[in-house]
């Protein structure tokens, strides 16, 4: 067991960095020092740069891109290149928590919310350390702290800013995922609820597919409150998954079913139906 933390240098990850970073690398670039002037920014963004690609899991440690990366983010051919479709943030989102470069996005939302409802920055502190000490991981206090920052920011847009451009720097904010609850002193509480969320189908029906490892069949429960699953992952509620499995079974009769096996409600997905023709069906609609 290993835990990841730090190396994005407090920075969140901003819209555009992305894609940024990926062309560096498809020209041949790598993140050194000849970065700096290729991505026109400073020396620790440039290393930011570079854990947010590997983070979203668009590229692995030789710079090699993956297929859905090629398939967002290409110039000429990709779907969505310059982010403007909310869809293609909720899959990055969901690439982000269960790639698990940066762990405390699966421990916060597999594990911890699950927990905790409500909660302030020191109770996530608490409970990483908690974890890395039952499993015998070593961690740094400071990393962890701002790792725990800069998860928040990422989902929030900031209280107070200068400029209007800071108000929307993190990458994952309008997802409205983590909500601002109420603030006694200088201790601000925060919450993740579950909510029918505005979630295209096809969208989730991606996120089943590429966390499904080769499986067909998943249970209600699975995919409401397994590890990974898109419940989990997405903060939906019982009735808005229900609402999605209905809308995926009507379009795709061929391939998805949904019965009661037994009493065990199932979601059953045939052989043949393809991540990237699911993601056409959204993209080209």
């Amino acid at each position: 067991m290993k835990y990841f933390f730090a190396g994005h240098e407090t920075f969140t990850c901003r819209n555009y960095w992305l894609k940024k970073g990926l062309d560096h690398t498809k020209s041949g670039g790598d993140f050194g020092n000849d970065a700096i002037n290729d991505l026109g920014v400073g020396k620790n963004m440039v290393s930011s740069i570079r854990f947010w690609v590997r983070a979203f899991g668009l590229v692995d440690g030789d710079n090699k891109h993956s297929e859905i990366a090629n398939y967002i983010f290409s110039t000429r051919k990709g779907k969505d290149p310059y982010l403007e479709d909310k869809g293609t943030i909720w899959l990055l989102h969901y690439l982000l928590v269960t790639n698990e470069i940066a762990s405390i996005y699966s421990l916060m939302f597999n594990y911890f919310r699950k927990i905790r409802i409500e909660f302030n920055r020191e109770q996530i502190l608490s409970f990483i350390e908690n974890e890395c000490q039952s499993k015998g991981v070593k961690y740094n206090v400071n990393s962890v702290k701002k790792d725990i920052s800069v998860f928040l920011n990422n989902y929030l847009i900031p209280e107070k800013s200068k400029s209007i451009e800071s108000d929307f720097m993190g990458l994952l904010y309008e997802l409205s995922l983590i909500d601002r609850v109420r603030k006694e002193g200088h201790v601000q509480t925060y919450r993740i609820e579950n909510r029918s969320r505005k979630i295209a189908s096809e969208i989730i029906l991606a996120a089943i597919l590429i966390g499904s490892e080769g499986g067909s069949s998943f249970t209600f429960y699975e995919l409401q409150n397994g590890i990974n699953s898109v419940g989990s992952v997405f903060a939906l509620t019982s009735n808005g998954l229900m609402k999605c499995i209905d809308d995926l079974c009507e379009k795709y009769p061929l391939y998805i079913t949904y019965k009661d096996d037994g009493g065990v409600q199932v979601l059953q997905i045939k052989e043949g139906l393809e991540l990237f023709e699911v993601l056409n069906n959204y993209y080209d609609n």
